[in-house]
């Protein structure tokens, strides 16, 4: 029912429409009759104007393209360059890091092989030790001789410095000279199984003997070798020893004695080493080179003329595998306390 109503309205419009449309049509196409002559020129002008801006619109398009391309190829080149930049400058900062780390590493290695190497030097605190050694003038070895007569003996203070390894690694074929001016004479250790030379371990010290200086003044101490020089002659010669042949046998030795102590200044102040018997009194004396042509080199034998101790006196350790130690000292012509210290650092 509803659609036929609706139909129905529908054919009582649509009638009066059309005669609108027709009336209004009409009085357009009249109206537009009246007014065609201006509005076409307008018009006419309009669409040329449209024409000629089209190339010009066209041109505008391309050249912002351009420029977008443009732009963008830059953006992309500065890209680019600050990429290869920033890796420069990090390689550049990696470099100067391997650098910096290849540094350290060297240096640890050199610090760690100057520690593991064997360092010597004096124990400046603890030397010199001083001990004290009896040493033989003259030796009779006969029981039927009076034991007092039999034999003399001086006594000296041997100076030891303490030859210390402060490094990590033993220091091997240590040995020891003495240098006094343009002389040097070679010193010994005091063990008694590697005299010559000496194997010191890390973080160990050894013993130097340098010298050995009079235990007192060499004037008293001729005068009671001469006094008992002359006991020992006068007992041989007495008649207490009927053996002929021991009496001449002493007495020959007796004359050795007697051209061998003439004065004072054959009883050796300071004495060193020999290479083959160890601590003894040298047996002669040994001058300057200005006292005689034929004299023999000083501090031969162990003798050390007291006129040297003046000279710059320098004790000097080498070994296989240390850097050489040398130090500066001075020997004193005398003992400078009761113990015989006789050095000075």
């Amino acid at each position: 029912m509803i659609l036929s109503i609706s139909f129905g309205v529908l054919c009582y419009f649509i009638p009066s429409t059309e005669y609108s449309f027709a009336v209004n049509t009409s009085s357009n196409l009249l109206s537009s009759s009246i007014k065609q002559g201006p509005i076409k020129k307008v018009t006419s002008a309009l669409n040329a104007t449209r024409l000629q801006q089209i190339p010009n619109n066209i041109a505008a398009s391309v050249e912002k393209i351009k420029n977008i391309v443009n732009t963008t190829a830059n953006d992309i080149r500065n890209s680019i360059r600050k990429t290869i930049n920033d890796i420069r400058n990090t390689l550049l900062d990696l470099g100067i890091t391997l650098a910096v780390v290849g540094s350290i590493v060297v240096a640890a290695i050199a610090v760690f092989v100057l520690i593991r190497r064997p360092r010597l030097g004096l124990d400046k605190v603890h030397s010199p030790l001083v001990k004290t050694i009896g040493l033989v003038a003259y030796l009779v070895d006969d029981a039927r001789v009076p034991l007092n007569l039999r034999t003399f003996e001086i006594i000296y203070k041997i100076n030891t410095v303490l030859v210390q390894n402060r490094g990590w690694k033993a220091a091997k074929n240590c040995k020891g000279i003495l240098n006094i001016g343009n002389e040097e004479v070679k010193v010994y250790w005091s063990a008694f199984d590697e005299r010559d030379s000496m194997t010191i371990n890390a973080h160990s010290v050894e013993y130097l003997d340098l010298f050995a200086i009079v235990d007192g003044e060499p004037s008293e101490i001729f005068s009671s070798l001469s006094e008992n020089i002359s006991k020992l002659k006068s007992y041989i010669n007495s008649d207490t020893l009927t053996d002929t042949s021991l009496r001449q046998s002493l007495n020959a030795r007796i004359e050795a004695l007697s051209s061998r102590f003439k004065s004072a200044e054959d009883i050796p102040r300071i004495i060193t080493q020999g290479a083959n018997y160890g601590w003894k009194i040298p047996d002669e004396r040994y001058y300057l080179p200005s006292e005689a042509e034929t004299s023999r080199r000083i501090m031969v034998d162990g003798n050390v003329p007291i006129e040297m101790v003046k000279e710059i006196t320098r004790v000097i350790v080498t070994s296989e595998n240390a850097k050489r130690l040398q130090e500066y000292m001075t020997i004193l012509d005398k003992p400078a306390d009761f113990r015989g210290t006789a050095i000075r650092l």
